[in-house]
């Protein structure tokens, strides 16, 4: 045998088989670098579109607390008006004051329910506290005759003290209680919009 030959017919085989080794690597690489390019895509486009539905929810998240606190400012509003201790001449009468109030407490309220799945468990507890301290505002000054004139109040001067107490108590709980909750809220918005940050 000569050995010429065989090293030459195994250095031919070892190139050849080198070469089928090392276009089956490229073909490997190739396939593979295809493969992961596709999955990169393939995040991409799921980004995108978890960028778009969270910028999407944000931005309906930034109206709920807009609306929800114009609609807060409006019933703080209404419960200062209604609550004064002196009422200007011309201003509505105390009883078309409580029934703006009942309404605006309304408004908030039924506005604010089916919102709540946008905002943080605490935040929605602070609501309802201020929804709750609204609401015993409102059944106070209504537990006796709105209209300090009332004929109830002429024949009955304890009534007349009663119904003082009531709203007193209520004045309190508006000057405190709701104020601090508002405050309180405030900031939970402020935080939520990024104002804060």
């Amino acid at each position: 045998m000569d050995w010429e030959a065989i090293l030459k017919f195994l250095g031919g085989a070892t190139a050849l088989s080198g070469l089928f080794a090392y276009l089956g690597k490229k073909s490997i690489e190739s396939y593979l670098a295809g493969k992961l390019e596709s999955h990169k895509k393939n995040l991409e486009r799921i980004a995108a579109e978890h960028s778009i539905r969270f910028q999407h929810l944000h931005s309906e998240r930034a109206m709920v607390v807009k609306e929800l606190y114009e609609k807060l400012v409006t019933l703080d509003g209404s419960l200062y008006s209604t609550l004064r201790r002196f009422q200007a001449v011309g201003e509505e009468s105390l009883e078309e004051k409580v029934g703006t109030l009942g309404e605006n407490f309304n408004e908030l309220r039924n506005y604010y329910l089916p919102k709540r799945i946008f905002l943080e468990e605490p935040l929605c507890e602070l609501i309802d506290k201020i929804l709750e301290s609204a609401k015993g505002i409102f059944y106070d000054i209504t537990t006796y005759a709105v209209n300090t004139e009332d004929l109830s109040y002429r024949y009955d001067r304890e009534l007349y003290k009663e119904r003082h107490k009531f709203w007193e108590k209520a004045r309190g709980i508006h000057e405190n209680e709701i104020s601090e909750l508002k405050k309180g809220l405030e900031n939970e918005f402020r935080n939520i919009l990024g104002i804060n940050a």
